[in-house]
């Protein structure tokens, strides 16, 4: 099963946890469900990785355990496969339309 991870980083670097995933990703020759996204800009970057087995995280130290719902709906593809990636975006961004347009629906009635 999946496991998503996160990590904030103001101003310090997260090479070091790109370079660890980078080999990880190789090693295990590129699996679908293994990424490394972002969000934000530099100073205010937030890191999310998914693994294959959630045994993998120990290699991250300072990443926490998130669960889909708080996943971001637009990120940054670092290291991972593009179309699973897109399969995976593409699918939040259609969840959150729904939710937004149901909510909008709702204000209308209620005015």
């Amino acid at each position: 099963m999946t496991t998503w991870l996160k990590c904030h980083y103001g101003f310090a670097d997260y090479r070091p946890a790109f370079d660890r995933f980078e080999e990880m990703f190789n090693a295990m020759q590129g699996p679908r469900d293994m990424m490394m996204i972002s969000t934000g800009l530099p100073g205010e970057t937030t890191v999310y990785l998914s693994l294959p087995n959630q045994k993998l995280a120990v290699a991250y130290p300072g990443f926490e355990e998130v669960q889909l719902a708080d996943l971001p709906i637009e990120a940054t593809l670092l290291i991972g496969d593009q179309d699973a990636f897109q399969a995976h975006f593409a699918s939040c961004a259609a969840i959150d339309a729904k939710i937004q347009r149901a909510a909008i629906s709702a204000r209308l009635r209620q005015e």
